[in-house]
């Protein structure tokens, strides 16, 4: 069997290796990513030359592969393995140890154990699966980011290196059997097959961009499609260098990689988050990268090739896989060395400090690494050498997670010992507590994962998953939980005094007040939540600014429709709601204000509700916390005297579902307004009474939250009339 396959148009002339066109797109591909994440509302669109990235590996890995086979008739998997673990592994080891060590220096110890896990991961190339398990937004700027989110897109590229060599050898035998061994005259057959399997992968990348969006982008074969319109390239490689040769196409091919630059960079400029990636418009930088790849180099002046002639574009695309690995974690690191928020000079100190580290790892490391480390060995000992540096960093990684899990444990301690004094979280706004300052400096740590509003710290042991004929779904999974802190029935038979608290996550925030809330009063709770859904029956076409897939509308709708009608079956002695409603858009079709819409759709449900006996109080939405009062400014500014406070005006956002409730005149529908527990004389804190309020950038944190339940409890005591006991903390 034998493939003809040609790297470059013009193969008759001796050149380097390299392909300065190549390099020069490596370069754009490395400037546009940095420069998307140091000025993301700049250049917009910069994530694109990950894209880049992928075509120019695609191009690269197959013409080399076919090369192989054309000149031994096999391909030595072990060999290709070792050679990509030779060029790889030593950059992306180095700055995932360094990063973890940095990250023991200057992050909180609440982020040691995720950041941990991800540089496991990172190590190990599984990166992606991991921020999809994480059900990480890629484009989400509210997120806490880790240092090694970015070896996602490397984890892509390991995986279609472990694989396609595999697959191609698979398509080469079967294509050659088929065809009984003529498939070295017919290139177009394995092309064909490439389209199938591209199609196939561009097909599912479509789909689940509309369905799930955040999963798509860290997909692994809905990327394939374009490593694979860079082996197309590759395939077709003879063609072109046979079509090109005749001189009148060299101002076509001109042309041709003039285009594919002004798609690529269009992407950059026009493409921003809300840009539903890597759906339909993904084709435009990919095809814009294939176009430049396959119109080939030696170009006319007039073309960008001049510019990849020019020897800083050349080093820069030589840097680009270590400036690539090490200005991630210099970003999200930065804030906590400096302990304040990035500068616009920062941002040129952190892309000086990206080329300085780059070139030192290109020289030090990555060029030894892949001419001298093991360059001599069997490729099985280059492999076992591999799997043992995996290994120490997973032994460093755990390690780092242990510790971390002490650390988390010892704050679990003093937080617990210091409920119930005076001025300690929400109890320092209480006026007769008297205490200095309650937005003094953080005492204690909230921001690790257990304090989440689903979190062990909001857990309690009472609480179990309702049974299958008790269920109700969100999003195709169980949703519906059963706290039992009252007896099942009195002596006269009486069930216990029965309350829900429904919502999207912030509702759920409230869980760990009510909950003991309802431990006091001997309450059977029962929770269900659907995070970014709004409890209204009307459709739901927005959240955060972005449109929502078909799938989410549908899921939120047919969430709310059995909340509604079970809370009408069961009537619970009382329901209570809470929503983020200042970032959930309706569409009912009137195309009136959203304010009505979401009026109409709340009254009329509450309405019902309260028809049927129930009770209902709607809580107010908690101040949005953001980068000046969430979990990041606490932990970059070390949790300092008053560093993380803001205007009233600026975080307290209108709650169109409470001013709905607020105003229906039912003695049933009551409403609930805890703001003066997050703010005071016009100001707001992201850390009251020494402990960090906010979990992330808008929930509020578990400890914070059952701080909060004496004072809900009171508010709720007067909102339904009923004298209430005071809560009492889990036991766990």
């Amino acid at each position: 069997m034998s493939i003809t396959t040609v790297s470059a148009p013009q193969q008759a002339k001796k050149r380097s290796k390299v392909r300065a066109d190549i390099q020069a797109l490596r370069a754009l591909a490395v400037l546009l990513v940095i420069a998307n994440h140091l000025w993301p509302t700049r250049l917009t669109g910069g994530f694109v030359g990950v894209d880049v990235f992928f075509v120019i590996s695609g191009f690269l890995i197959t013409a080399h592969l076919l090369g192989e086979i054309r000149r031994t008739n096999r391909i030595s998997l072990p060999q290709f393995y070792a050679r990509r673990a030779r060029r790889l592994l030593p950059a992306a080891l180095l700055v995932g140890v360094v990063t973890l060590g940095a990250t023991l220096v200057w992050l909180p110890a609440e982020r040691w154990s995720r950041i941990a896990r991800e540089i496991f991961a990172s190590a190990a190339y599984f990166e992606n699966w991991m921020l999809t398990a994480s059900s990480v937004n890629y484009s989400d700027r509210g997120q806490p980011s880790t240092p090694a989110q970015h070896y996602w897109s490397l984890s892509v590229e390991e995986q279609f290196y472990l694989l396609w060599p595999l697959t191609l050898l698979l398509l080469s035998w079967l294509l050659a059997r088929r065809f009984s061994g003529r498939i070295a005259a017919r290139p177009g057959l394995l092309a064909g097959a490439v389209i199938v399997l591209g199609g196939a992968s561009l097909a599912f990348a479509l789909w689940q961009t509309a369905t799930n969006p955040a999963a798509a982008y860290f997909n692994t074969f809905g990327r394939v499609w374009e490593f694979m319109l860079g082996a197309l390239v590759a395939i077709a490689a003879p063609v072109l260098a046979a079509w090109f040769v005749r001189r009148p196409m060299l101002a076509i091919r001109g042309l041709a990689q003039l285009t594919g630059y002004v798609m690529i960079l269009v992407a950059a400029v026009r493409f921003d988050d809300a840009t539903a990636f890597p759906g339909p418009w993904a084709l435009l930088p990919v095809l814009g990268t294939a176009l430049v790849i396959a119109a080939g180099p030696d170009m006319p002046r007039w073309t960008p090739a001049r510019l990849a002639d020019w020897r800083p574009v050349k080093y820069v695309g030589d840097l680009s896989y270590s400036l690539y690995l090490w200005h991630w974690p210099i970003i999200v690191i930065m804030p906590f060395v400096l302990a304040r928020e990035i500068r616009s000079v920062d941002r040129l100190t952190m892309l000086a400090l990206s080329f300085a580290l780059a070139i030192l790892t290109k020289h030090f490391i990555e060029d030894p690494g892949r001419t001298k480390l093991f360059a001599s060995a069997r490729p099985r000992r280059t492999l076992l050498a591999t799997l043992a540096s995996v290994a120490v960093v997973g032994l460093l990684a755990g390690s780092t997670v242990a510790a971390a899990g002490s650390v988390a444990a010892r704050e679990a301690e003093r937080i617990e010992a210091a409920v119930g004094a005076g001025c300690f979280a929400a109890g320092a706004l209480l006026p007769g507590n008297d205490c200095d300052d309650p937005f003094g400096p953080a005492l204690f740590a909230a921001g690790a994962d257990t304090e989440a509003p689903w979190g062990e710290a909001a857990a309690s042991p009472e609480c179990t998953t309702a049974a299958s004929d008790r269920q109700i779904l969100a999003a195709g999974k169980p949703s519906f939980v059963e706290c039992a802190f009252g007896k099942s029935s009195d002596a006269s038979g009486n069930r216990p005094y029965t309350v829900w608290l429904l919502g999207d996550s912030h509702a759920e925030h409230w869980k760990a007040a009510v909950n003991d809330i309802g431990r006091g009063n001997g309450w059977d709770v029962r929770h269900t939540m659907q995070g970014s859904c709004p409890s209204v029956p009307t459709a739901l076409v927005q959240t955060f600014g972005k449109e929502t897939s078909q799938e989410k509308r549908d899921n939120c709708a047919s969430w709310i429709t059995e909340v509604s009608e079970r809370v009408l079956a069961d009537a619970p002695d009382l329901v209570i709601v809470s929503n983020f409603a200042s970032t959930e858009v309706v569409d009912d079709g009137t195309g009136r204000p959203q304010e009505e819409q979401l009026a109409d759709g709340m009254q009329a449900t509450l309405r019902a509700w309260s028809a049927a006996g129930t009770q209902v109080v709607v809580i107010r939405d908690v101040p949005t916390a953001g980068t000046t009062l969430g979990a990041e400014c606490v932990a970059t500014s070390g949790g300092g005297d008053r560093a993380c406070v803001a205007p009233v005006g600026d975080v307290l956002r209108p709650d169109p579902m409470f001013a709905a409730a607020n105003a229906l005149d039912d003695p049933r529908i009551a409403t609930v307004d805890m703001t003066e527990f997050f703010c005071r004389d016009g100001e707001c804190s992201g850390v009251i009474g020494g402990l960090p309020v906010f979990f992330d950038a808008d929930h509020v944190s578990a400890s914070y939250s059952r701080s909060l339940a004496p004072m809900l409890g009171e508010a709720l005591s007067d909102a339904i009339g009923v004298s209430l006991h005071a809560p009492v903390s889990s036991p766990q």
